[in-house]
């Protein structure tokens, strides 16, 4: 069975020179390296080229009539950065050809008459780099982004940190007035949740039992005193679901109890206990 076979992506090769014997020579040496392969033989020619194909190497002859090559390779950088830009030429013009080189026009500097097996070393080597340096883009352009993403997701955290906290501030104030307001009440308010566990009282509660918060708040009803905790048991052990009214003895203090279950009007579990002097209970 036939193995699909693997596409290679092609890599796209410009070579400038005023004379045509040259090119040609130099498309004989490199075609057996499977570029795709263009030729321009001016300047002008050659930024055509550049403007309609994707150039990843570009090797340019220095001299020129139009522009010498080290012209040529600083306006292939200025408009296609990210092209590869050897010069091939005969002269040794080391002034021009320094500069080019210290300004990053140039990346190599390959001499007429070249070596076939240098000169094919030296474009594999200049498409290598190419790739590299589209690797290091895109992993610089995919840090960015998830910079970007983290950044984004960073505000939304922070303006959701931001409403949770008004939300807390805003019900803590909410729950501060309400504990103020039912310690105005001329009754004793107490909260107990489905467990059994006293979970809130108001200061009438602790003057009606002789007792003090800290000592029962978190605690059980046995903490309370009778009959109240007599009361409450049979209640919760009974599974009453309904209100429930008795008067109670409690020292010398004679009191309304009223248990009352939550979650009729809200999603509150759990029994309210209202306790007052018999004698200012409503019947």
């Amino acid at each position: 069975m036939n193995q699909p076979v693997a596409q290679v992506k092609s890599q796209h090769l410009l070579l400038v020179d005023d004379e045509e014997n040259v090119l040609n020579a130099l498309v004989r040496v490199l075609r057996r390296d499977g570029y795709t392969l263009y030729t321009a033989k001016s300047v002008n020619q050659a930024f055509e080229i550049l403007a309609n194909n994707p150039i990843e190497v570009v090797l340019s002859d220095q001299r020129m009539p139009e522009k010498n090559g080290t012209v040529f390779l600083s306006e292939v950088k200025r408009s296609y950065p990210n092209t590869v830009r050897l010069m091939l030429s005969g002269y040794t013009e080391v002034g021009a050809v320094t500069e080019a080189i210290n300004e990053g026009a140039i990346y190599k500097f390959l001499t007429k008459p070249w070596d076939d097996g240098q000169l094919r070393a030296n474009i594999r080597e200049a498409f290598h780099r190419f790739e590299i340096e589209a690797q290091n883009q895109r992993l610089h352009h995919e840090i960015e982004k998830v910079n970007a993403d983290l950044l984004q997701l960073n505000h939304v955290l922070e303006q959701e940190l931001h409403a949770r906290n008004m939300r807390i501030r805003r019900d803590s104030s909410v729950a501060c007035v309400m504990q103020e307001i039912i310690d105005h009440l001329p009754l004793g308010v107490l909260g107990i949740d489905t467990a059994g566990e006293l979970v809130w009282m108001n200061k009438n509660a602790c003057l009606f039992l002789g007792c003090k918060e800290a000592e029962l708040l978190g605690g059980s009803i046995d903490c309370l005193p009778e009959p109240l905790r007599s009361q409450l048991d049979n209640y919760l052990m009974s599974d009453a679901t309904g209100e429930f009214s008795e008067l109670i003895q409690c020292d010398a203090a004679l009191l309304q109890l009223d248990i009352k279950p939550m979650g009729v009007t809200s999603r509150s579990e759990g029994y309210l206990i209202l306790l007052s002097k018999a004698e200012e209970a409503i019947s």
